[in-house]
């Protein structure tokens, strides 16, 4: 593991990048190990239904991620200020997980994303400096 982080420190990935990178790898795992502090945990939990948003759409996200992901993914968004994001999550699981009402929201989904998913990023660092342990930087 050692010689990854060298390989991104080297790359031009700060800390906070390296943060991300691990907890989109414990988003793709399904688990983050034992251990792993709170915000990264979080942060998994995030990037694991964002990333499968992205990667098929929200009818897709809600297909692949399991009634307790998709509550872990809220309860992950609220952690990080992103209400509308979890409000979102909410309307499709009340509408039943219904992958068509979910892909009738992709724009809404886009529209809070902002560019490239600039509000997940900017939401991240600003925790992230309002509380370093929780993401082992202290």
């Amino acid at each position: 593991m050692a010689e990854v982080e060298e390989v991104r420190r080297r790359a031009g990935l700060d800390e906070l990048h390296i943060i991300w990178n691990h907890a989109a790898d414990y988003g793709a795992d399904g688990e983050a190990p034992e251990g792993t502090p709170r915000g990264i945990v979080q942060l998994s939990y995030l990037l694991r239904f964002y990333n499968s948003a992205m990667g098929g759409g929200l009818g897709f996200a809600v297909e692949v991620n399991e009634p307790f992901r998709l509550k872990r993914a809220m309860d992950a968004m609220r952690y990080f200020g992103l209400a509308a994001h979890a409000e979102l999550v909410a309307d499709l699981v009340e509408h039943d997980l219904d992958g068509d009402h979910a892909e009738s929201r992709q724009d809404d989904l886009d529209t809070l994303l902002g560019p490239q998913g600039e509000a997940l990023e900017t939401a991240f660092r600003v925790k992230a400096a309002e509380r370093p342990a929780d993401f082992g930087l202290e």
